[in-house]
């Protein structure tokens, strides 16, 4: 997409002039003296009125010795419209009302009662209105239709809308002003059908044209509730009735597409459209890229903004948060930096501070997952003194949870004063208990607990809350809960989507996964750019060669939804062509990128080599990792494996003792499973349980039986050069093996052993545990990634909502696990992550290019 045109920006008429120097050239010429002009000094009352100066306009009214109705309407009118319906405002004009009759005598006038109705809808004081409406019955003043439409707009904005369409069918005439605002109050309420029905009604009146206000409202119905076919119907009226270009329109239908467009085109279509443009328009259009996942085009936006106020900071801050996985901010905690980042300047630059960028700046902190800056901003918070509201009090209950402060959650938590929200901070509560600790753990009997208790509470209508519990349900392998659950959702989203594809994802179940894609096509439901990022990984699942169309997905994002590719696509385009032995096209791809290829493309190529064992592929694949990513450790347990595979024992055990010299310490391979309550976990070899003379026991017993019944050690993932039987004393006692043999020992009748591990399970461990759940007829279930998937579940990274397993360390991109391994970069059982605070010996490379 090229760059953006250069535009006008809104040609703001020119101020009104002095309205001093009309007040004394009025008193100089003798209108405001002894005998004053009446009509005179309404006129310089006006004036300071449309200049905004309420206090000089009462002052002149106050001063003036006799008035008429004019008068009083001018004033009554200018303080609903100057001070902004406040209390005190609407008190005066109710004054001003009664002066007008009692002291001076006159009789209100329509203006009068306009002025009156509009200061009670701007104030949202229905029973002053209702009062003002009897009296203008009473004068006979409420068949006009200035009164009639000021009453319908004063009802609606009070919340009466039954009373509004009551006064709307007594009336004799309407205008388009009596159609726009009962449309309004329609799609204010959601009720977005008979808001289309109203306007059919409007256009078979026959007397009545659409003006700008109505197609907005239109336009804010068809985003709100039917979608891409109304809106672009009701854009073709504003076509037709030359009203496309229109300010308000235009930045309605910026808006619509933003939302509901085909891609970016579209919204940046109407933008150029525009012959004139404001801050909304400039602020729509950056809403628009983050909404298609544009970040750096958005950004680009934002600094060629003519104007720009907190309204546009929010949008980026808001964009950040919502592209957490978004284009080029590849990681989530990078995309909660940068929002923090943008708070500080607004802070700097002294904009205003509303609770739209209290809630962003809280939620970019959660995603940072930063303490210190939280507690930052949270001091911050208490300290400008933010009016309470139930979204702000969640958001900190939520950002506390994400960031390590438990203890700070629970305390707000029992201090939530809005008892009419409380759901609210259920929500908080559910969400990160459902997610983040029953779906990471991937144990699904307590979020069922959660989940029931959600239902009887009625928090399931939450859209995030039944997000959360389809995520926990796939994460957990219980695929028919995750089903059952989001086919009964009634309102979904595309995090709906993306949890219901992660969960068949989770069992390699690729082919239902293009089923689900076509699916959403046939709904007109927009992918985005995660939705692509699953749909892609999923063509390296399937029961056949997927490749065409994975290609045909990859090239359907910026031609036909505008959303570009960004790495992690790329890398799991290049995973899905390895996967299915097409290498040659999979080193062409990334040598035609237009980003500069990183360590997440290689490494998938290189993962993708394990199941075809192309040697010249994978030493090409390591050496471009090892020059991308010198400081990263990994890459000594990337070249000691490769050097192992290939029997070059001395040069493996020199990369470990190299690794050892630098002090970098391993994190061995770690699982766990949950009984009584607790979580109960294991290393390799590891002795530390209080019945692990038990574990052991009945492990040398399952061993016997498993091979007996045709299991075998397969020690070739043993990457020592030791003797045999020591290979064979490694094999039997992984962590996986002694969590399984715990849950047999504690498992009653019919019930499933649920183990879960930080890394990829070994191919000898799969044997095992399929031996030993035939032997024992128990089902065992292992969230982990392994090469056939039979009658193992596999859990990976929640894309869809950013989080991931708690072991190992935070998700760091698709390519860690589209070769279905929590591990990183090929560890085994016995390596792991280490220290990065070291430097790799240049050798390394020299050992890799000496392999045969």
């Amino acid at each position: 997409m090229g760059p953006l045109p250069a535009c006008s920006s809104a040609r703001w008429p020119p101020p009104p002039p002095d309205p001093h120097a009309a007040h004394a050239a009025a008193v100089k010429s003798g209108a405001l003296g002894t005998s004053p002009d009446v009509r005179a000094a309404n006129a310089v009352m006006c004036a300071y009125l449309r200049a905004g100066r309420l206090a000089d306009a009462r002052d002149v009214f106050d001063r003036m010795p006799a008035r008429d109705a004019a008068s009083y309407s001018a004033l009554i009118s200018g303080h609903a419209r100057l001070a902004g319906g406040s209390g005190p405002a609407t008190a005066a004009a109710a004054e001003l009302l009664g002066r007008m009759r009692l002291v001076d005598g006159l009789l209100p006038t329509e203006y009068t009662f306009v002025g009156l109705l509009t200061a009670c809808a701007r104030r949202g004081n229905p029973r002053l209105g209702t009062q003002v409406h009897a009296l203008a019955a009473k004068s006979g003043h409420a068949s006009s239709l200035l009164v009639a439409n000021a009453l319908l707009g004063m009802y609606v904005k009070c919340g009466r809308f039954g009373d509004a369409m009551r006064a709307f069918d007594g009336m004799d005439r309407r205008d388009v002003s009596s159609w726009n605002a009962v449309l309004a109050g329609l799609v204010e309420l959601g009720r977005h059908e008979e808001a289309f029905e109203l306007f059919g009604e409007m256009r078979t009146s026959g007397n009545v044209r659409a003006d700008r206000f109505t197609l907005s409202a239109l336009l804010t119905a068809a985003g709100e509730g039917f979608g891409q076919p109304q809106g672009e119907a009701v854009h073709a009226l504003s076509l037709k009735s030359g009203l496309e270009t229109d300010l308000s329109v235009g930045n309605a239908l910026i808006g619509f597409y933003a939302e509901h467009g085909a891609s970016v085109e579209d919204v940046v279509s109407v933008f150029q459209r525009m012959l004139v443009k404001d801050v909304i328009s400039w602020t729509g259009l950056l809403n628009g890229y983050m909404e298609f996942g544009l970040v750096d085009m958005a950004l680009d936006v934002f600094e060629q903004m003519p104007q720009r106020n907190f309204v546009t900071y929010n949008a980026v801050l808001t964009g950040f948060c919502q592209n957490k996985e978004g284009v080029r901010v590849t990681f989530a905690k990078k995309a909660g930096q940068r929002g923090l980042g943008l708070f500080r300047q607004m802070v700097e630059d002294g904009l205003e501070i509303s609770d739209v960028t209290v809630t962003g700046v809280l939620n970019a902190c959660a995603i940072a997952a930063d303490r210190k800056a939280s507690e930052q901003v949270h001091a911050f918070v208490i300290k400008c003194g933010c009016v309470s509201s139930p979204w702000i009090d969640a958001a900190l209950i939520d950002m506390c949870i994400k960031c390590g402060r438990s203890g700070d959650a629970h305390l707000l938590f029992e201090q939530w004063q809005h008892e009419e929200s409380f759901h609210i901070a259920w929500n908080s509560l559910l969400l990160a208990s459902v997610r983040d600790v029953c779906g990471s753990l991937g144990f699904a009997e307590p979020g069922k607990q959660m989940h029931s208790f959600a239902a009887k509470s009625g928090l399931l209508c939450a859209r995030g809350v039944g997000n959360a519990i389809i995520s926990m349900y796939g994460k957990c392998g219980e695929l028919k809960d995750a089903v059952s659950f989001f086919e009964g959702m009634t309102c979904r989203d595309s995090v709906s989507w993306n949890a219901m594809i992660t969960a068949h994802l989770l069992l390699h179940q690729g082919d239902e996964i293009l089923k689900i894609w076509s699916e959403m096509e046939r709904l007109m439901v927009r992918p985005d750019s995660i939705t692509f990022l699953l749909a892609i990984s999923a063509c390296s699942h399937t029961s056949s060669d997927s490749t065409e169309k994975c290609r045909e997905l990859f090239l359907s994002m910026p031609s036909t939804y505008g959303i570009e590719p960004a790495m992690e696509h790329y890398a799991a385009f290049v995973y899905v062509l390895g996967c299915w032995g097409h290498f040659d096209e999979a080193e062409q791809l990334i040598g035609g990128m237009p980003l500069k290829p990183g360590a997440l493309v290689w490494r998938s190529l290189l993962d993708s080599c394990s199941k075809h064992s192309n040697m010249a592929v994978r030493r090409r694949a390591m050496k471009r990792l090892l020059a991308l990513e010198p400081q990263d450790p990994s890459t000594y347990v990337l070249t000691s494996n490769l050097l192992s595979e290939s029997a070059r024992w001395h040069s493996s055990e020199n990369t470990r003792l190299e690794m050892r010299e630098k002090g970098m310490r391993k994190i061995p391979a770690r699982s766990w499973t949950f009984h009584g309550n607790m979580v109960h976990s294991f290393f390799a070899r590891d002795r530390a349980h209080p019945q692990s003379r038990d574990i052991y026991a009945g492990l040398d017993v399952l061993i016997v039986e498993c091979i007996k019944a045709g299991y075998e050690p397969d020690t070739t993932f043993v990457l020592h050069d030791v003797e045999e039987y020591q290979k064979r004393h490694f094999l039997m006692y992984h962590s996986v093996k002694l969590a399984s043999m715990y849950g047999l020992l504690m498992a009653g009748p019919g019930q499933i052993v649920r183990v879960v591990k930080n890394i990829r399970m070994c191919g000898d461990c799969h044997s095992f545990l399929e031996h030993a759940s035939a032997a024992t007829g128990k089902v065992i279930s292992v969230p982990v990634c392994t090469s056939s998937g039979a009658c193992l579940t596999r859990a990976i990274g929640e894309v869809a909502i950013g989080q991931a397993f708690p072991e190992p360390s935070r998700f760091t991109g698709l390519g860690r696990w589209m070769n279905g391994s929590w591990q990183r970069d090929n560890q085994s059982e016995d390596n792991a992550e280490a220290n990065q605070n070291c430097q790799p010996q240049d050798n390394l490379l020299d050992q890799l290019c000496n392999l045969s």
